[in-house]
């Protein structure tokens, strides 16, 4: 049967809650469903859409100072209610730590059923306004979407039963393997941002840089490019660094890449591990993110103890020099893709928005 979903997001900026929902959205339609997409922000457009989505962005731009800000926010509110109204959906979509409780607030005393996922990881601290709209808030939804067991539990303590809770970890886009050479390159994609951790990936290469011929490539960017570009330099690496900035075709770039690093301190959902990963890169990151259900270390990739540069350098230093252990880290890793389909996880979500109405 046909459902009207409309799903809130905060953007249409490269972002891993924008990825997430624009991969839902296109599922949603391409299986029969009316879909609404609202971007609470206007601007860049770095996702697509399916042209049958109604799409809705706000004209008002985003102001500075205090009291610009409070305004901005105050018509974000009015604008998603308002938006929402007018598709009258049987379902509302909305992901983010800072964005849900706008989004319930919007809809406050309406019918709607909003369902809401946190994408950060539970160990961030945020500010008081953003913890005492989610205390108030969160009750008020239809249904939680927790990425990984880790947050359902944290969720569960902070709120008990007056939150329904449904386990359903992030969909992997559709990726496209190029048949294509591989290169003798390190890869890391991500925002360049401390919770990221590329300045521990920058440390651990730089103590086997000397070993061989092999480059450090960072794919994207953010408030930490300079401090980690002064970092190369400082540890006279700089010229085996490569800073690509923001890359549209990420799947022909892990394609040619021969190893993938996720060297993060938080994550909600290591997105960007998984899709190394479903394209049968050999991948290591450190276990103080959720990869608990992901990753069995030394099969599918390395899992290695937080914060230990000397180890994650001895890790990359062992998958260099052993071809045979990549390729077999590789195809065991390309099995997450079945597992995290986009069928296999858009359907998931849509169950727990619709269940108790079939």
């Amino acid at each position: 049967m046909n459902k009207k979903i409309c799903i809130v997001s905060p953007s249409l900026k490269m972002g891993g809650i924008e990825r997430a929902l624009t991969v839902l959205a296109n599922y949603f339609v391409e299986n029969g469903h009316t879909v609404s997409f609202i971007s609470a922000q206007g601007g860049e457009k770095f996702y697509a859409l399916n042209p049958k989505i109604h799409f809705f962005e706000p004209q008002t731009k985003r102001a500075n100072g205090i009291f610009g800000k409070i305004f901005f926010y105050f018509k974000m509110v009015f604008f998603i209610r308002k938006s929402i109204k007018q598709q009258n959906p049987d379902a509302v979509l909305s992901f983010g730590d800072a964005f849900n409780p706008l989004v319930l607030l919007a809809l406050l005393g309406t019918k709607y059923p909003v369902f809401i996922s946190d994408r950060t990881s539970p160990d961030f601290q945020f500010n008081g306004v953003i913890r005492f709209g989610k205390k108030w808030l969160y009750p008020k939804a239809a249904g939680f979407i927790a990425q990984t067991l880790r947050a359902a539990d944290y969720k569960r303590k902070v709120f008990g039963d007056k939150l329904k809770i449904r386990i359903i970890p992030n969909a992997i886009k559709d990726t496209v393997s190029y048949n294509i050479t591989k290169l003798d390159r390190i890869l890391c994609v991500g925002r360049l941002s401390y919770e990221k951790g590329q300045d521990r990936l920058v440390k651990a290469f730089a103590e086997i840089a000397t070993e061989s011929s092999w480059e450090l490539v960072l794919a994207g960017d953010g408030p930490m490019r300079k401090a980690l570009e002064a970092l190369a330099e400082e540890l006279k690496i700089r010229d085996r660094v490569i800073f690509l900035g923001k890359v549209q075709n990420v799947d022909r770039l892990m394609s040619e890449s021969a190893i993938f690093v996720l060297p993060s301190r938080l994550e909600g959902f290591p997105n960007a591990l998984c899709e190394a990963m479903a394209l049968g890169l050999p991948s290591i990151c450190f276990d103080s993110i959720p990869v608990e259900s992901l990753v069995v270390s030394g099969k599918e990739g390395v899992v290695i103890p937080e914060n230990d540069i000397a180890m994650l350098a001895n890790a990359i230093r062992t998958l260099i020099n052993d071809p045979e252990r990549r390729d077999e880290l590789g195809r065991h890793a390309k099995k997450i893709k079945d597992k995290l389909a986009v069928e296999v996880i858009g359907k998931q979500v849509f169950d727990f928005m619709f269940e108790s109405k079939k």
